[in-house]
């Protein structure tokens, strides 16, 4: 959700500040003569803006019909896929014999965009919310569980060393996905720090989630709210 109004905001920027388009903004003024800017900075922001719909739209849509690793995976789908058709058809923006350097920083510069992007995404702390006694966690690789899905819940002060990442996103403490651990096999983190407490959710067919908060007293509040629905 973030990152797809990240993508909107950085199409409506790129059209008002045309100079900011990487490899356009450290151009000859000679070679810019020769660029249909206002045509680009149209298209670009044209595509930043489908992108960031599709994102939007994608996760809800595949979240509501069930497909949780479409749901998931849309970001990257939808911005590897956006941004190849856009470096691909920018080309024909620039009317100068020689494209390669200015072609070279654009993709290098939506590259580095979709990086920081994917980076800051995944540095969004997992927010709780409760529908018709299902838990939703957002964010990158969150997930639905149902409260009968859930079999048991508890605070550790520990957890089994990561051995493995099968898909995930990893950077510092931040550990989200799906990762295998000594002990407990496949498991899905939710994981914002190295510290505990670590809020592990057993669920009815043994499958282990665990999730934790740089701030001990939110992953304390999240055990107490599912506390409360698995008790009702």
């Amino acid at each position: 959700m973030f990152y797809g109004l990240f993508m909107i905001a950085l199409g409506f920027l790129v059209k008002a500040a045309p100079n900011l388009i990487s490899g356009y903004n450290t151009m000859p003024e000679e070679q810019k003569k020769n660029v249909d800017i206002k045509g680009l900075s149209t298209y670009l922001r044209n595509g930043f803006i489908l992108i960031g719909l599709t994102i939007i739209i994608g996760f809800y849509f595949f979240k509501w019909i069930g497909i949780t690793l479409l749901s998931n995976s849309i970001t990257v789908i939808a911005t590897l896929l956006g941004v190849t058709v856009m470096v691909i058809n920018s080309q024909k923006f620039d009317h100068n014999k020689n494209k390669k350097n200015w072609l070279t920083h654009l993709i290098l510069g939506l590259v580095c965009i979709f990086v920081i992007g994917i980076i800051v995404y995944g540095f969004i702390p997992a927010k709780v919310s409760v529908n018709n006694d299902t838990l939703s966690f957002s964010g990158m690789y969150g997930f639905d569980i149902g409260v009968s899905d859930i079999k048991d819940i508890e605070l550790a002060e520990s957890i089994p060393a990561i051995r493995l990442r099968t898909n995930g996103f990893s950077l510092g403490n931040i550990n989200k996905g799906y990762f295998k651990l000594e002990r407990y096999g496949n498991t899905h983190l939710l994981l914002h720090s190295n510290k505990s407490p670590f809020l592990v959710i057993t669920k009815t067919n043994n499958e282990k989630i665990i999730i934790n908060y740089s701030e001990q007293a939110k992953t304390q509040e999240v055990y107490s709210t599912i506390n409360r629905l698995i008790k009702k």
